[in-house]
């Protein structure tokens, strides 16, 4: 009799299913398919003071998704950082639709300032494609992340890589295939567990998670299971998340549950 496989944890909060449930953790988000939507979910859901940025580039439009901005170029940059008692985006100067990022050493010190309990950086840009295989300047991970999260949309494995990920050649390359190839969830799993793609540049001391974002039937879910057992496998990895972080209105509901949790062959407990 076949049984489908059940997994570690089910819950209705991304910051429950990323394991966040203690201040003083510095979030770096790498990877394609929802690092935005990621950035500003945790910012509206983590408990006490949050400040979100980047170490690369947004769009300034997104900026109207933060509750509070502040741009390191100006002169009230410092005041703000201290008194601010809602959840602030941080970022520097603004050109045309494009809002750069803050350097590397930013994140931690901004950490540091008293009264802060999260840091969330967006350390990675994929030109909204779902997967990706970084540049050799990429991806801007801080040396205080305490937890990287590397993301990938399953609509990764809808079509050909050279229509689906960034630096589809980068891609290919690694994986020993050819950019008119599809992914399946066991190369999704190995570009995300690889330490040239997904796991590149991650501190020594940071915990791995991997999230599997636009999951929104039952073929994805089932699609999404299978880049966890394969991905699960790397003991370098602490957890992996399926689920959707924005809904598009046909989500298959587990009762009150929306993300699916399976632990790592690292044996950390929920």
């Amino acid at each position: 009799m076949h049984v489908e496989p059940v997994p570690d944890l089910t819950t209705p909060s991304v910051c429950a299913a990323l394991g966040l449930d203690s201040p003083g953790e510095l979030v770096s988000i790498v990877g394609g398919g929802g690092k935005s939507a990621l950035l500003f979910g945790l910012g509206q859901q983590l408990p006490g003071r949050t400040i979100l940025t980047t170490t690369t580039r947004i769009f300034a439009s997104q900026t109207a998704r933060a509750t509070q901005t502040c741009r390191m170029d100006t002169p009230e940059f410092q005041t703000v950082i201290q008194s601010s008692d809602e959840n602030l985006l941080v970022i520097g100067e603004v050109t045309g639709e494009r809002a750069s990022g803050v350097g590397v050493d930013v994140p931690g010190t901004l950490l540091a300032t008293p009264g802060v309990d999260f840091v969330i950086v967006e350390a990675d840009g994929s030109r909204m494609l779902p997967a990706k295989a970084p540049a050799e300047h990429e991806p801007v991970v801080p040396a205080e992340t305490t937890l990287l999260v590397a993301v990938a949309g399953i609509d990764a494995l809808s079509g050909p890589i050279a229509q689906t990920c960034h630096r589809p050649e980068r891609v290919a390359t690694l994986l020993g295939i050819d950019v008119r190839d599809s992914l399946d969830p066991a190369s999704l799993a190995r570009l995300l567990c690889d330490a040239g793609a997904g796991l590149k540049n991650v501190p020594p001391g940071a915990r791995v998670v991997l999230l599997i974002n636009k999951i929104e039937d039952p073929e994805q879910w089932e699609a999404g299971r299978a880049v966890a057992a394969a991905a699960r496998r790397n003991p370098r990895v602490e957890r992996v998340v399926l689920g959707a972080l924005e809904p598009g209105g046909i989500v298959e509901r587990r009762g009150e549950a929306d993300f699916e949790v399976w632990l790592g062959s690292n044996g950390n407990e929920v």
